[in-house]
């Protein structure tokens, strides 16, 4: 064999064994990638939350005092405890609690959204792994095969 077989041998390997290192790399860095963007919607999922348990305090407050402003009104016109008042504030109160309920459907429905991105995202992630784990264990055998086909 002469030195200028062994060096192309050489240099095929090398190309070979670097090139399956460099998809390794870059399979890493897709699955830091997806690591990044599931940490993200899990925080997304938390800030809807915490959005939403506060829309809910205020639209709770807002409910009461709506409340006590009719029960208040209707006690000023005369109309005091009647049924029909008790009836009327019931049925506004219904409303606004079915509002608030809907609301926090709708709240808990985008974090559970986000939350189902995040575990897509982790397991994108580790499929990223797997395949960078297989690069590596592949970058010796695609350099042999780059090397020998110098012969």
């Amino acid at each position: 064999m002469t030195w200028g077989v062994a060096l192309a041998a050489g240099v095929n390997f090398a190309a070979g064994f670097l090139k399956s290192r460099s998809e390794g790399d870059a399979y890493r860095v897709q699955a830091a990638n997806y690591q990044q963007d599931a940490a993200l919607y899990r925080r997304n999922a938390r800030l809807a939350r915490q959005a939403g348990a506060y829309n809910e305090d205020v639209s709770r407050a807002q409910q009461r005092a709506v409340r006590a402003m009719g029960a208040a009104a209707a006690g000023e016109a005369g109309m005091g405890e009647s049924a029909t008042t008790a009836t009327a504030l019931m049925t506004t109160y219904n409303a606004f609690e079915q509002n608030i309920l809907a609301a926090r459907y709708q709240v808990e429905s985008e974090a559970e959204n986000y939350l189902y991105q995040a575990r897509v995202a982790d397991e994108n992630a580790r499929q990223m792994k797997k395949k960078a784990k297989h690069k590596y264990r592949s970058s010796i055998l695609g350099g042999i095969s780059s090397a020998l086909k110098v012969f």
